[in-house]
């Protein structure tokens, strides 16, 4: 684990580690030491006061000290194997002698298994065994129900493992084929509450024998996860969690036979899969993001266990849920990384038509988009159309012409994803054209209201936008808005999206500023709230709202809020990422919007050597420089020929098509520098390549909110 990313970078204060890796001691600048155990007398004093607590240490100690000095030094003297001792032999009377005989009867029992390294380890793991042993022999349903919980409690994350995900994952886990053993505590029942009940009851008998902590959801130690969890569940409230010691952890799944540990880390990772909807409802999501540590946990395991993950259908339906819960935290590497194997293994299994390949394939798509990698989203994105061209739900889909332009609904939606997708590859009129044909065949075979009716129509809205038909997309996008507000409520992520894009709207039209303001202000203090201050879309409103107040002259508020996130975009989102571009290029406009011209330059400069020519952003960082050169340092020569080289490369290489916004607007600075230079022959040929050059229409347009006009000495 590298925990340098975790270290402030400042000379005040120290960092303290704690940690069971010796190879962690290369962040130490100061020293290192390592945690023994207590000492001897401390030790003996902790064990008789725990285990005799009703009883004064001085007159326990008279009697019991040669007894207790002999256990607290089998058990190395360490204070969480002292505590467990204590339990057992004050809950079940055992005398010090008769318990330290158990002790080491134990530890010669555990010494044959392959998990103990040492005598001092088995020791150790004894003080758990002993207790569990009596919960292994008990003959009760609840005893036999703990003993499972225990064994699925070893292959998730050993702290706040959610109470709530039990009678969640219940019926799914019923009908889930492949699995070697089902739990009865979740299986026998036929209502979550009873199945919550008897989970509950199961695990206060490991509670009893101090094996598991139980906390309840609202006590002082748990506020956060409280103020968290109001709609935790699907409609429930988080109400417990249950946590284990490290080492009880680490015990509790070793003490398995590899056979054992296989199965029951199988039936984990569908119990974490079933306790999350399939649909992703929003009420579950702050549930959801309290599975990330337990979906990690037991990932890293099936990752150790099966080289080849996946290899059965069901291990491909764990990553997939996994996956979605990454998404929606906004972790699309790591999602990305599952929905490969996903993808993968269902196109070999089962087609590349089957419904649940091209689920996968659009949850890969889906993830490409939100990492910026657009050219590998647009082709997950085409295949998914070609199959859809060639496999339809019905007969009577073949019945249209032209036969290869179905109208059906997989097909239309599949549009619609490539609809945002070109146009966030610059691609706006192709966006455009697919956008209309979805709109049009969704209205056509889903209605008006439907949600993927209007997802549809906020693509297209959002592309109209884009190639300056403000008018168009304001009316699209405030028919989705009252829709989503009404279906959804006014805090649903689909509904903030089209708030933040309603608010640019307004904003690229120059009018009724306020209210954009009011727009994408709100839904970036709702994002913050539901997604978390560090979501790549909360980052992206901020973003927004800059450009707002830069439109409404709050030149140093526009710039105070980018810098406040910078350092959040670089450590969560990475230099190279497509949200560090637009996050410095809208700073490198508030710096001179604010006349910080060596600060704007310094910014620009730095992305003009890291935005690859490839990307959708290189255009626009090619702009922002020719613009700085010509201000900042009064060169139109290097404005000139930095705009000549990104003309040739779209008219030679075909790199976007010359009628991109972002190109007009390189167009827009030569046609500055001909006009002010007195170059009529040059003028002239630009005009006809760029017809609308000249008529400040480009430098209104959303991608290029306008900057301060310009001025060239004549030249000689």
């Amino acid at each position: 684990m590298d925990l340098s990313q975790s270290i402030p970078n400042r000379i005040h204060g120290h960092v303290l580690i704690t940690t069971g890796n010796p190879g962690a001691q290369l962040y130490n600048t100061i020293g290192s030491f390592p945690f023994t155990g207590m000492d001897p007398e401390e030790a003996i004093s902790l064990l008789l006061l725990l285990a005799y607590p009703e009883k004064q240490l001085d007159s326990i100690m008279q009697i019991y000290r040669k007894e207790a000095g002999v256990i607290a030094s089998e058990l190395g003297y360490l204070a969480l194997a002292l505590k467990q001792a204590a339990y057992t032999f004050r809950t079940q009377f055992l005398p010090l002698a008769r318990y330290l005989q158990s002790l080491l009867g134990c530890r010669q029992a555990l010494l044959s298994r392959p998990m103990v390294k040492s005598a001092a380890e088995a020791n150790i793991y004894a003080t758990w065994e002993l207790p569990f042993t009596d919960i292994l022999s008990g003959k009760t349903t609840q005893y036999r129900d703990a003993v499972e919980l225990i064994h699925i409690f070893a292959f998730m994350h050993f702290v706040s493992i959610p109470s709530v995900i039990f009678p969640l994952c219940s019926d799914g886990l019923k009908s889930f084929a492949g699995l070697s053993v089902r739990p009865a505590v979740l299986t026998e029942l036929a209502s979550m509450q009873t199945v919550e009940d008897r989970v509950m009851t199961a695990a206060r008998v490991l509670y009893d024998h101090s094996i598991i902590s139980i906390s309840e959801a609202g006590t002082p130690s748990d506020v956060s996860l409280a103020e968290s969890s109001e709609q935790a569940g699907r409609g429930q409230r988080l109400k417990y969690y249950f946590t284990l010691h490290p080492a009880i952890h680490q015990w509790s799944r070793e003490r398995l036979q590899k056979e054992d540990q296989s199965k029951w880390l199988d039936c984990t990772a569908a119990i974490l899969e079933h306790s999350v909807s399939p649909n992703m409802e929003t009420s579950g999501r702050a549930m959801r993001r309290f599975l990330l540590p337990h979906i990690e946990a037991c990932l890293s395991l099936l990752e150790k266990t099966y080289w080849d993950l996946p290899h059965t259908l069901q291990q491909a339906s764990h990553l997939d849920r996994f996956a979605k819960v990454y998404a929606e935290a906004g972790l699309w590497k790591k999602a990305r990384s599952l929905q490969l194997k996903v993808v993968d293994f269902r196109s070999a299994k089962l087609g590349a038509a089957h419904p649940l390949t091209i689920e996968a394939k659009r949850s890969l798509a889906h993830s490409h988009w939100n990492l910026f990698d657009v050219e590998s989203c647009i082709t997950v994105q085409r295949s998914i159309l070609v199959t859809q061209i060639w496999s339809r739900p019905s007969l009577s889909e073949w019945f249209v012409w032209p036969f290869w332009k179905p109208w059906h609904v997989p097909y239309c939606v599949t549009l619609s994803d490539l609809t945002q997708s070109l146009w966030l590859a610059g691609r706006r009129e192709l966006s455009r054209r697919a956008g209309t044909k979805a709109v049009s065949g969704l209205v056509l075979k889903r209605g008006a209201d439907d949600p993927l009716t209007l997802t549809a129509m906020f693509n297209l809205a959002r592309t109209y936008l884009h190639i300056g038909e403000h008018e168009k997309s304001e009316e699209i996008l405030r028919i989705v808005l009252a829709k989503r507000e009404h279906f959804f409520g006014t805090e649903h992520p689909d509904t903030l999206m089209v708030c933040n894009e309603m608010g640019m709207a307004l904003c690229a039209q120059k009018k009724w500023l306020p209210e954009a303001e009011r727009l994408v202000h709100g839904a970036l203090e709702a994002r913050k709230r539901i997604l978390g201050e560090e979501h790549a879309y909360t980052l992206w409103s901020v973003n927004n709202l800059s450009k707002v107040y830069s439109e409404l002259g709050r030149y140093v508020d526009a710039a105070a809020i980018l810098e406040e996130i910078l350092p959040t975009v670089e450590r969560t989102l990475g230099e190279d990422h497509a949200g560090m571009y637009m996050t410095k290029a809208n700073l490198s406009k508030a710096y001179i919007r604010n006349d910080k011209w060596e600060k704007a330059g310094t910014i620009i400069q730095s992305l003009r050597g890291r935005v690859p020519p490839d990307h959708p952003d290189w255009i626009h960082a090619e702009w922002g420089y020719a613009y700085y050169v010509l201000h900042g340092e009064n060169d139109p020569e290097a404005a000139e020929n930095c705009c000549r080289n990104v003309l040739s490369k779209v008219f030679e290489k075909k790199i976007t098509n010359p009628e991109n916004l972002r190109v007009v607007n390189i167009a827009e600075i030569l046609h500055r520098i001909y006009e002010e230079q007195g170059r009529v022959a040059e003028l002239e040929e630009l005009k006809r390549k760029f017809p609308s050059v000249g008529n400040n229409e480009a430098r209104t347009s959303i991608d290029n909110l306008p900057l301060p006009e310009w001025r060239l000495t004549q030249p000689g």
